[in-house]
């Protein structure tokens, strides 16, 4: 692990044959910020591979489909994005389409109503 170059928190340093880590979401004025699953797998490193692609299918099947709302007219895209997924509890509590408070960047709010 090394200090994140903003100086607020961690991140980790890839180091061995492989590794797979989550950085975890973080309220922000009422709302919740994504947290991410990384994974790094080096070439030819079958084995991590695989655990990875688990990992991957894991993660899917336990989270909820989001979708973009343009913050500006309040419209819901009409497809789930593809990369990002709410785990049931944050879904639950943040996610809901009146106000969603699901987000990755100012401007960036999901919903898990379609």
């Amino acid at each position: 692990m090394v200090r994140h170059p903003s100086g607020r928190g961690w991140v980790y340093a890839i180091v061995g044959s492989g590794l797979a880590s989550l950085v975890r979401s973080r309220s922000e004025d009422d709302s919740l910020r994504n947290g991410e699953v990384r994974a790094s797998v080096p070439t030819g490193d079958a084995d991590t591979a695989e655990y990875i692609r688990e990992l991957t299918n894991l993660v899917r099947a336990g989270g909820t489909g989001v979708f973009a709302v343009d913050p500006l007219t309040g419209d819901t895209a009409r497809r789930a994005e593809r990369n990002f997924v709410a785990w049931p509890d944050a879904a639950s509590r943040f996610g809901a389409r009146a106000a969603p408070l699901l987000t990755n960047g100012p401007t960036a709010w999901f919903t898990v109503d379609r």
